[in-house]
Parts: C-alpha cells; structure tokens; sequence
C-alpha cells in the first residue's frame, strides 16, 4: 500500500494559518491591480465566508455537485477574461483567485492540504510577474510562514490519527513548535536573499506590472507626430522619468531639457523623421557603449529610470557620450534619437553619461548656420505657405546681419508677442491656411508645440536649418530623494539650429509663464506622495533592478567591510560625513541604529518569554473550546476552581441537557489529562454540548 493510499483524511477544520496563507496570497494579487473589483469581492467574501463557517459548515459546502458548478463558473470567468485579448496571466490570475475561494469553502474530508497550498503558490508566483510592488516582499515573508504552519500542523493531525491518537496533536502543537517554524521560514528567507545576491542575473521576459500600464503617450514620442500630440498630455501629472544626478552639476528643474526625439520633416499638420529607419548601436548596454571616442570626457552623468514610452524612446540630457543600462538592443535613428528595442512597455533603467555644449553668445555670432551634411536639405524643407510667412520673416530679421543675431531675432519675437495656452487655435474649415498660419496672423496663442513649429518655419524661410525636438522640459525636485521627478505634464517641444562648428544648438521660443510647473509649498498629501515616489525609486534600484553590475558592487562592498573588520588599517576610514541617495548621515543613523535594535530585541524577547508562560498549559484543545461556548453564556471558570466544581457550576446555572453534556466532556478531560487515556468520543461530546446550548 502507497504512502498516499495509506494517508487518513482528516475532517477537523482547517488551522487558522490555513486562511492566512490564503488571505496573504490573495493580498499578493490584489496589489498587482489586475483584478476585477468584483473578483476580489467574491474571493473576500468566500474567505470570510469560510471562516465564519469554519467549524459549521452547511450541507452545500460537501456537495460534489455544487462544488463542480461553482468550477464550472469560474472556468467561464477564465474564459471570458481571455477573451478580452488580455496577457494570458491575467486570466490564470482571476483562474486562481476564485479558485482559491472555491477550495476553502470546500469542507470535504481531506488528506492533504497541498493542494491548497500549491494554489496560494500559484497566486504568488503569478504576482510577482504582475508587480514590483514595494508591498510585495513582506506579503511574501508572511507567506512563507503562514505555509510554513498550516503544512506542519495538518501533517501532525494526520500523522496523530493515522497513529490512532487524533488528540496527540494537541500534545505537540506547542510554542516551541511555533518557535521552531518561525525560525526555520526566517533561515529560508534569509538563504533565499543570499541566493539572490549571489546567483546571476538573468534576462527575462516575463510580464510585470509596468508592461500593463498604458505607454506615456498615444503620441508624442513616435516617428510621426502630429500638432497637438504633445498638448493632450500636458494636463497628466504621471510620472515618466526619475533622473538622479551621480557626476557633474543639473542645472535648475526650470531650465532642464531631456532630450527624446527630433524631427526633420513637416507638412504644415505634422512632423516626422526622415528616414525612419532604425540602426542598432554596436555593443552590450549592459557592459557599456561608447557613442563617441573612448577618450571623450564628459561633464555629466545622471541614472534615469523610465516608465514604459511610446517606441521605447531613451531620453538624455545634453548630447549622449555613453550609455549604460538594461536595455537589450539599443537603437538610434537618423536624426540622434535612441531606442529600446521592443521595451517600449517597460520600465528601464540606465545611466547616460552627455557632454552639454554651451557655446557662447560670441562664438555663435562668429558662427553661421549651414544645413546637416547628408541630410540634402532636409532641415530646410518647408510645405507651400503663403507670401505672408516669409514676408514675416524677413520683417523680423531686418536690422540683423549674423545668422545667430536673426535666430535669436526670431525667438524673442515668438516670446514677446505670443501667449502661451493649452487651447491651440482651431483649424481652417475651409483648408485654405495651415495651423501654423493661423496661429502667426491670429494672435499667436497656443502651446510649445506651435510656438516651436513657427520658430522652425521662420527659420527655414530665410534659409536657417532648423529641425523640431520632443522631449521634457522642467520637473519636480522630490524632496525627500536626491533626484527630479519628470512628469507627463512636463513634455515640452523646443528647436534646434544648426551651425558649422558648433552643431545642433538649442532653442525655446515658448513664453515661459505657464510652460513650466510653479514651485509650490507642498501640502502634507503632496509630500507623502514625494515621500512614496522616493522610496518607490529606491526599491526598484536596490531591488527590482539589481542587475549584475549591482551584484558585483554589493560583493566588493562586502568584501572591504569584511577586510576592514580583520584589519580597520587596511581600508580608508570613512568621511566625517556619508550621505546616500536621501542625503541623512549615515553615521548618525548607525550610532542610534544599535541601541534601537537591541531595544527591539529585548522587547520581542520579553513578549516572547511572556507568551510562552501564558501558552504554558496540557489543556486539551475540546476542553479549552467547551470553556469558550460557556463563557459567551456568562459561565466562567474562575483559576481556582477545579474541573469537577466548575462542573457542578454549570449543573446549577444551565438545563439538564447541557449539565449532562458537560459532565461528560468532564470526566474525558479528566480522564485524558490525569489518567493518560483518550477518549475516542471526545469531539462528539463537544459536539453534542454545543447542540445542548443551542437548544437551550
């Protein structure tokens, strides 16, 4: 006979860890935020449901029929979620959670709980490829115990019935034994994070969260892109790029420009790239590539991390020397924009390292402008505009005689006599004018995308090579982390010029009023969200993004403290201050850090030790729980009271039916606890008590 075979079903409830387990795995779906709101309220209800029914359970609950018909359902929900052309995770995620729902309402005899535990497995390996959610790693120690303590205890209950001894349990069911699980799941965890240190890093593909979120634009940051495009998202406060500077100084959120695309050809309604064609850059990004000689310096290094962008767009600041990230194929266009190859979904992690050219008023006036060699004019290229826009150009360049002094003629223009607004002129019905011509001869209000697009236009009427850049302009210094938000509100449309020795130049014809975001006095809600978006930033670099550059630094780390614990005189003491990625002193931070943790030591000793008096007892768990249904009748049994007395107490407070219940159960005990014999029956008097209080 098989080991399975031999296996006694078990009928006694479930263990209380059993609807923890559930409960944390089903928390560990919920947070991905993939779920139907009405999915989780029938999973909630039927864990609640269950609980509540625990001991009790209605005839339904051991119905084969009815649980199949309950399957039956949830098959269609699967099928229905799928048919939503939906990732094929999200539907097993519904699958799971009402199936999770459906097995604890199942109270059948059962010989393991495995199966149980193998579907809050499930939920939780579905998780982690839905989420990277902060909130995940505690749920996920908690499910490690949790699973932990309900295998061990319904183990224990098989092995005592199987032995013929089914109240033995109670005997080995101690603090001790909690003790014992709790340490033996907090080794696990902590060989788990050692593991993850030391393993190497793998690429994968699987699904997370932030592939499931909307790209941060419909437009805006594709190889075409229409007038507008850029003004739609302007009212969306999503963040799209955390920016950390490690090298060199950013200037102010007010006066920064990240770099995505830059566009060459226009139609007078929309701008494209020319050709459209992408190059991959030779190289590994894990590695490092070099965009530019190896001995090029550059002025500044900062590590961004990007949510998912329409085309997988890369942004920078300045002119890109070097790149390094986690970024599979890099990719760059005609025109200097670079690409994640097939990431466009993903949340990306990179370090560029850019030389930010600032040539000065005089060298650009000692300068001229001449178009892109190999680009064959077009950065010249205009579609058919009335005599009025050149004649308008001209106008405004009259008293200057340097290409720059007439560039810069036509930028103060655009700023002086025009007004900035979300609310861009409507289109001729008629089609005789394009949008750029009417909003030159109609008062010139509109957002940067209009502002930008005339400047080019003027530019490329007087002969000027000028092209358009989408990017992200300004920010928000999030307080409580050394680095800049960067928004969707803050997507910006500049120009760029270009010159013989210089290069591309920038430009910003917009009216600064209201294209930058006001620094305001946070509220308290404003401050929590810094507050979340900092710590968010730090889990996905320490955590979420440990790559194999990480693991390395992390070992050398190690290995210095380690060499410095042998030999303090063999490393570097440590500055008089060391400040990291919130800018608090870590050494104060490590003078309190001690005492506080030996202070929580002590205390989690002491509730440990007091646990452990007041769990210190041989009473049978149908004896414990006989006590409980009479105190919620107001019979209470006093410390000195013994078994028999309190027993004759409830002769005189109760009916005859539940007195004779009571004995019964009473002399069990006794004969359990002190003369070392089981009673078969034990449970049926429990049961036949708690009949008696109903009835009375």
């Amino acid at each position: 006979m098989s080991r399975r075979s031999f296996r006694a079903e078990v009928e006694v409830p479930r263990p209380a860890a059993a609807w923890m387990l559930v409960m944390v795995a089903s928390a560990c779906l919920w947070i991905t935020q993939q779920l139907d709101v009405w999915v989780i309220g029938v999973q909630t209800t039927a864990i609640l449901f269950s609980l509540w029914r625990r001991e009790t359970p209605f005839r339904w609950q051991k119905s084969p029929i009815m649980l199949n018909l309950g399957m039956i359902g949830i098959v269609a929900v699967t099928i229905e979620v799928a048919l939503r052309n939906v990732p094929s995770t999200i539907s097993l995620a519904h699958f799971a959670a009402l199936t999770q729902g459906l097995q604890l309402l199942d109270s059948r005899p059962r010989k393991t709980e495995f199966l149980l535990v193998t579907m809050a497995l499930f939920q939780v390996v579905l998780a982690a490829n839905l989420t990277d959610s902060i909130f995940f790693p505690p749920l996920l120690i908690a499910f490690v115990v949790s699973t932990t303590w309900t295998l061990l205890v319904h183990t224990l209950r098989t092995e005592a019935i199987e032995a013929g001894d089914p109240r033995g349990v109670n005997r080995a069911v101690t603090p001790g034994l909690l003790r014992m699980a709790l340490f033996g799941s907090t080794l696990s965890i902590a060989l788990a994070l050692l593991i993850f240190m030391l393993l190497p890093r793998m690429r994968s593909s699987v699904l997370t969260a932030s592939s499931l979120r909307p790209t941060v634009a419909t437009s805006g940051f594709s190889n075409r892109v229409s007038l507008g495009d850029i003004g739609r998202i302007r009212s969306d406060p999503t963040i799209v790029m955390r920016v950390e500077t490690l090298k060199g100084h950013a200037p102010d959120p007010r006066h920064s420009y990240w770099r995505g695309l830059a566009f060459d050809r226009f139609d007078g309604a929309s701008w494209w790239i020319t050709p459209s064609s992408h190059i991959r850059v030779p190289g590994s990004a894990e590695s490092g590539i070099h965009l530019g000689r190896r001995d090029e310096p550059v002025d500044l290094v900062q590590r961004i991390v990007r949510e998912p962008v329409e085309a997988g767009v890369l942004f920078a600041m300045g002119r890109p020397r070097h790149f390094q990230g986690t970024v599979r194929v890099l990719e760059r266009d005609s025109s200097g924009g670079f690409y994640a190859a097939g990431q466009r979904d993903e949340r990306i992690r990179y370090i560029v390292g850019s030389q930010r050219p600032n040539p000065s008023e005089e060298s650009l006036r000692e300068d001229s402008t001449v178009p892109e060699p190999r680009k064959h004019g077009r950065n010249l290229q205009l579609p058919p505009f009335s005599m009025d826009v050149a004649g308008l150009a001209e106008l405004i360049v009259s008293q200057q005689t340097r290409d720059a002094d007439r560039v810069r003629a036509i930028e103060r223009y655009l700023i002086v006599n025009g007004r900035y607004t979300d609310t861009p002129p409507e289109a001729d019905p008629n089609g005789a004018f394009t949008a750029i011509e009417i909003f030159l001869q109609g008062g010139m209000a509109g957002h940067c995308e209009y502002f930008a697009s005339s400047m080019i236009v003027l530019a490329r009427s007087i002969g000027i090579p000028a092209r358009l850049v989408n990017g992200f302009a300004g920010g928000h210094a999030n307080r409580f982390g050394d680095f800049i938000e960067v928004a969707r509100a803050d997507a910006h449309s500049w120009v760029e010029i270009h010159y013989e020795k210089a290069g591309w130049v920038r430009y910003d014809p917009t009216p600064p009023d209201l294209r930058a975001r006001p620094e305001v006095l946070l509220s308290f809600s404003e401050q929590m969200k810094d507050f979340a978006s900092a710590v968010e930033l730090y889990w996905y670099q320490h955590v979420v993004g440990f790559d194999r550059s990480d693991q390395m630094h992390a070992v050398k780390r190690a290995w210095l403290a380690w060499r410095g614990a042998r030999n303090p005189q063999s490393i570097p003491q440590l500055p008089k201050k060391s400040t990291g990625w919130t800018g608090i002193d870590y050494r104060k931070i490590r003078d309190w850090l001690a005492p506080a943790a030996a202070l929580v030591a002590l205390s989690v000793l002491s509730i440990g030790l007091r646990y452990r008096r007041s769990q210190r007892t041989d009473v049978p768990w149908v004896y414990r729980e006989a006590l409980r249904l009479l105190a919620k009748r107001g019979i209470e049994r006093e410390p000195p009271m013994t078994a028999r007395a309190f027993a004759g107490s409830v002769r005189r407070k109760t009916s005859a039916t539940v007195a004779r219940a009571f004995d019964a159960l009473t002399e069990s005990y006794l004969s359990e606890r002190f003369g070392g014999r089981t009673s078969p029956t034990f449970a049926e008097q429990l049961n036949a008590l708690r009949n008696a209080l109903r009835a009375g």
